[in-house]
């Protein structure tokens, strides 16, 4: 493991301009950037070069060749599978062990702790695992000699790591899937996850991060993965924030049974079935729900017609109904509690998996009992 002067004098080596932070490895958290001085709002901390980036276009073509059908995602991996170059020898050092993903990292932990996600995450898992054993059952064919849990573990490094890029020959019109733009950014990669932070931006050049305020000398720099509730972030990074103002709660489970066939195939038709959402309170207006769960819920209340009506014109929330959907809404949320309530109860009974894995599932389940009940407080008439 290099220390903070080595890595910092391994970036400027190889073209990448450092200035006034460095890379630190914090006690039970990873690797994250620290400003070694006092920083000004503005100031461009890092510019890394394309020469530095790992992509789908710097894959040895051995390996692109011997992968045809695997994911970017896919080649990336076998790419810091199979690499022993020096160039980037201390950087790989630095990516976390095997041992420190599989205690964080969903795709790791036991079925039983795995089947206690709550249901968002717990499909975002399955598609995970997915498109993991689609990519194994090519590279395994090309390289026997890595393992399925190496090749997990390679696959989750990249996935975790990279950055969004678009290869310089993509025509304007295209419009690729977005994990199928990634890009390995040595260095850039040490940024630990917040709601802001610094700007990243890329060009045919490189990428650039840029201070987005003034920071004083020995703060932790953070970047925005992304505006991803804590679900997203459990299975794709495996943690959760304690404060996540772009959390929210899938209401799916406890409202979708309340229609009938017929009702779900009219909420399909106008665009309106599932993906009904709890916001966190940072996220609520005057309503706690969202738009969607409100106009499905008004199905069950008012006359078809005038439903029609709101679902072409929209939806006065402040009508006559309104009284109507927060009981329906109440009583969906209260039976969501007690789901939050077993799911509790099965953790704690559980001695499966790491006591930091059962840990921050319960954290998870804990959070949305908070949301649930305060939700519910406001509902109240």
């Amino acid at each position: 493991m290099g220390t903070r002067h080595d890595l910092t004098k391994w970036a400027v080596c190889n073209g990448i301009k450092v200035n006034g932070v460095a890379a630190h490895r914090f006690p039970g958290k990873g690797m994250g950037i620290v400003a070694e001085r006092r920083l000004k709002a503005g100031e461009v901390i890092l510019d890394i070069p394309m020469s530095v980036i790992r992509t789908a276009e710097t894959v040895p073509q051995t390996v692109t060749e011997a992968l045809q059908g695997c994911s970017i995602n896919g080649l990336l991996a076998a790419e810091l599978a199979t690499d022993a170059s020096e160039s980037h020898a201390l950087w790989r050092a630095t990516l976390p062990s095997m041992e420190e993903l599989d205690q964080s990292m969903p795709l790791f932990w036991p079925p039983e702790l795995q089947e206690l996600l709550p249901q968002p995450a717990l499909a975002l898992l399955r598609k995970q695992q997915g498109k993991v054993s689609r990519d194994w059952n090519v590279v395994s064919a090309a390289f026997p000699q890595l393992s399925d849990d190496a090749y997990r573990h390679y696959w989750l490094l990249a996935s975790t790591r990279t950055f969004y890029y678009t290869p310089p020959d993509m025509k304007p019109e295209d419009t690729p899937e977005a994990d199928e733009c990634l890009a390995l950014v040595p260095f850039g990669d040490y940024f630990n996850h917040s709601d802001g932070g610094c700007k990243v931006s890329y060009s045919a050049t490189g990428y650039e991060f840029k201070l987005d305020q003034a920071v004083r000398k020995g703060e932790e720099l953070y970047i925005s993965y992304g505006n991803h509730p804590n679900d997203f972030l459990l299975v794709e990074y495996g943690f959760i924030l304690a404060e996540n103002k772009w959390d929210e709660v899938s209401l799916d489970t406890v409202i979708l049974p309340l229609f009938s066939d017929k009702q779900s195939e009219m909420l399909e038709e106008a665009g309106y079935l599932g993906n009904y959402v709890l916001e966190t309170p940072s996220m609520q207006d005057d309503e706690v729900a969202c738009y969607r769960t409100r106009v499905a819920l008004r199905l069950l209340c008012m006359p078809l017609k005038t439903w029609n009506e709101g679902v072409m014109y929209g939806v006065d929330d402040d009508d006559e109904y309104q009284s109507a959907v927060h009981g329906l809404l109440r009583q969906a949320l209260k039976a969501y509690v007690d789901i939050v309530d077993k799911s509790l109860e099965q953790i704690a009974r559980l001695e499966v998996g790491l006591a930091s894995q059962r840990d921050v599932l319960r954290r998870r389940w804990e959070q949305i009992g908070i949301y649930l009940t305060t939700a519910i407080d406001r509902l109240e008439p």
